[in-house]
């Protein structure tokens, strides 16, 4: 399942409620919103496909981590593969 697009505030909540359900995180995309466009970041994906999915926590920090790189932009938006 995917996220609709998501400010960065509603991605980390989002992936707190991940861990806590332990639900595992797929990946990350990131996109800049310009006007009516949607842009997508080609620099800004995670991909944590290739862990297990007994990877659960790992890929929650990995997530953390990703997102600990970005924020700063008000029109930036995030969707979660879980």
């Amino acid at each position: 399942m995917e996220t609709d697009l998501l400010t960065h505030e509603q991605t980390l909540n989002f992936i707190s409620h991940c861990e806590i359900k332990g639900a595992f995180v797929f990946g990350i995309e990131r996109f800049v919103v310009s006007g009516n466009n949607t842009i997508p970041d080609i620099d800004g994906i995670a991909d944590f496909s290739g862990l297990s999915e007994q990877e659960v926590e790992l890929s929650i920090e990995l997530s953390k981590d990703f997102l600990g790189n970005y924020g700063l932009l008000e029109n930036e938006r995030f969707s979660v593969v879980f």
